[in-house]
């Protein structure tokens, strides 16, 4: 189908994200469709990229991730601010946009930083090397391009105990209207809780449910919200930087790696003055009129840091880089959630693609059916292991679902085996534990003075033995889970047990076996947090201030998941947006002397008050005539999900 525009592939292509030559002719078929099809892809829509920058900019934003799409795009609405992207990926690719593709295209290198760990003492021992693997997002909108699209925000204790830690203005009553801002809603009063917006084997185990984690209620099993629209993908490039690809006072500059980020120093006073930045192996120099606002994320924005010379000065010296600004805290106070999955097969269930041409012409024409969700990966839940808060206001364990994924085939043919040579193969599932507050601590540095070389992540898993403690009791939740009638009288649930090194001579299923395997096959959740860490001048860690403003450096700013004292408890793609809103709000205030937030909040969109929150809302379109469009649909349906009293959740819609 012709769009109406010149266009130029995107890659990567869905056929080469599968794996085997079996895969390739149907899903190079799909990718085709998925390309012609004008309002998915949408070509149209797309950035066109600068082949060169201008000499100078009023702003500079480095990376195009959850944060810095979102920061970029907030600058951008201002007509006289001239502002500059880069991104050191290139746009997303047509069949990112399909929810089910959602695992598709983690290790590619065309959209993947490919990251490992440093070998790990206590944890990842069962992987070459004994490195766990780092997927992080290499491409326009960054990681939520090929995160799992869960929309959570933590959890009230989490911004709180931000604030008791000196971070001024970032308790949850103050953080909670930048979430509304980026958030409206459809269905207050339904799904919806009222006053925060915008399910079953959990139940018969004894544990709530929930219709809404991000409103009042935020423990329990829930069909998760997502980032999604009409039935596809929304990530932050989508939301907020396509929207302004036509102003004139916006540039983006494509497979542009930052390597410094160029200081002044006179009499002590250091100011960010520029960024300079590698493309087509040329080498670039760009001033910042105003300000620089890095968003690298929890990995490149220390990394840069340091490269700038920002940072403690041994771990400067050792590599060679002249220090310009001493800051103990650069790079450390790195930490993660921490997994451990177990894998069952449902053996009253045949194992059948979930992938053919009759759902993908369901998905292509109508944004309905198994692609337009991302399986079971929907549901979750958030609660209290024996270790936590008596209070009950602190959950400390997440649950998550992996299994009915259409994703991949090789015919395309409706019911085809997934191992056509054994019929009888049973369905699988996979589901993880995941510990919420992680103790442990690592530390990301240098691993030489070139800018190209990936540095060195050392996340020290599971060095605090509360963490394995944690995790071995949400082992225990997940055996209660899969012990119910539930997954026992429908589905045949059984335990795939896995050959875990030493842990084999110990007794099966005591904690001692359990504490032994979540050491070897440790899972890393990909929610890196805390490297730049907020936090009041007398906090010697510190990177930023609550203004996110770099410490002793003017015209600096971060805003990625690297300033968050401590990692929130859930998904991180929410957090990230509500930072960079939060922090351009900071901006604007600073440059124009006035609060855009407090005039927004009396404004309405379509008739509603903007004081309606979301659960299934959509970002603002800052072009749209007349106020914001939003969007709402309901969670796609398909005979594998049974829902409580016959409802259909429904998803989070980002704009």
């Amino acid at each position: 189908m012709d769009c109406g525009c010149r266009t130029s592939y995107i890659g990567p292509s869905l056929a080469n994200t599968c794996g085997g030559n079996s895969f390739v002719l149907f899903m190079t078929l799909l990718d085709t469709f998925i390309r012609r099809t004008c309002d998915l892809a949408q070509l149209c829509e797309r950035v066109v990229p600068k082949a060169a920058p201008d000499l100078e900019y009023d702003f500079i934003v480095i990376g195009a991730g959850s944060g810095g799409a979102t920061a970029a795009g907030r600058l951008a609405e201002v007509a006289h601010w001239k502002v500059l992207l880069l991104e050191a990926g290139g746009d997303e690719p047509p069949g990112s946009q399909v929810p089910s593709m959602v695992t598709n295209f983690v290790e590619n290198p065309y959209m993947d930083w490919l990251y490992k760990t440093v070998p790990q003492e206590k944890a990842c021992l069962g992987y070459p090397e004994k490195r766990c693997e780092w997927p992080r997002g290499k491409v326009l909108g960054g990681c939520s391009v090929i995160n799992g699209m869960m929309y959570m925000r933590g959890t009230p204790r989490d911004y709180d105990n931000w604030a008791v830690a000196g971070n001024t203005g970032w308790s949850y009553n103050e953080v909670l209207p930048y979430f509304k801002k980026s958030e409206d809603n459809l269905e207050i009063g339904t799904v919806a809780d009222p006053d925060y917006h915008a399910r079953a084997a959990g139940k018969q185990a004894g544990y709530s449910i929930t219709e809404d984690m991000n409103g009042a209620h935020f423990s329990g099993f829930t069909i998760a919200q997502a980032t999604v629209r009409n039935g596809s993908r929304l990530s932050s490039a989508r939301a907020f930087v396509r929207p302004h690809r036509h102003n004139s006072n916006f540039h983006v500059m494509l497979n542009s790696t930052a390597t410094r980020i160029v200081l002044s120093d006179t009499n002590g006073k250091k100011i960010a003055q520029g960024v300079e930045f590698i493309y087509k192996q040329k080498k670039y120099y760009v001033k910042a009129r105003k300000e620089v606002i890095l968003a690298g994320g929890a990995i490149n924005s220390p990394q840069l840091l340091l490269l700038s010379g920002i940072g403690p000065k041994e771990d400067l010296d050792r590599v060679g880089v002249h220090q310009m600004h001493h800051l103990q805290g650069v790079g450390k106070n790195l930490h993660n959630h921490v997994t451990f999955y177990m894998s069952y097969a449902l053996n009253k269930v045949k194992d059948i693609n979930d992938l053919n041409w009759a759902d993908a012409l369901e998905y292509i024409l109508y944004r309905d059916g198994p692609m337009s969700c991302t399986g079971l990966s929907q549901a979750t839940a958030r609660i209290n292991s024996k270790y936590a808060e008596a209070s009950g206001l602190n959950p400390d364990l997440q649950i998550f679902f992996v299994g009915y994924l259409a994703n991949c085939a090789s015919s395309g043919a409706v019911n085809a085996y997934v191992n056509p040579k054994n019929p009888h193969t049973p369905k699988s599932i996979t589901i993880s534990a995941v510990v919420l507050h992680p103790k442990s601590r690592g530390y990301i540095t240098l691993n030489s003075s070139d800018p190209l070389e990936k540095p060195l992540l050392n996340p020290n898993y599971l060095a605090d033995p509360q963490d394995v403690a944690v995790l071995v009791n949400g082992i225990r939740v997940i055996q209660k889970l899969t012990n119910t009638s539930v997954f026992q009288n429908k589905y045949g649930a059984k335990f795939e047990k896995e050959e875990y090194g030493d842990c084999d001579k110990l007794k099966y299923d005591s904690d001692e076996f359990w504490e032994c395997a979540v050491r070897y096959y440790t899972g890393p959740e990909n929610h890196q947090a805390g490297s730049c860490k907020m936090g009041p001048s007398t906090d010697h860690l510190a990177v930023v201030n609550p203004e996110l403003e770099v410490h002793g450096v003017s015209n600096l700013r971060i805003m990625d998941a690297s300033v968050m004292p401590t990692v929130v408890s859930g998904n991180t793609h929410a957090t990230i947006v509500m930072i960079a809103e939060k922090g351009i709000e900071h901006v604007k205030k600073r440059w124009l002397g006035i609060s855009l937030h407090d005039r927004s909040r009396s404004r309405s969109a379509h008739g509603r008050s903007n004081k309606a929150i979301a659960s299934n809302a959509a970002l603002h379109n800052p072009l749209s005539n007349g106020g914001p469009e939003y969007y709402v649909g309901e969670y796609p349906h398909h005979a594998s999900y049974s829902f409580p009293q016959g409802r259909k959740p429904t998803f989070y819609y980002y704009y």
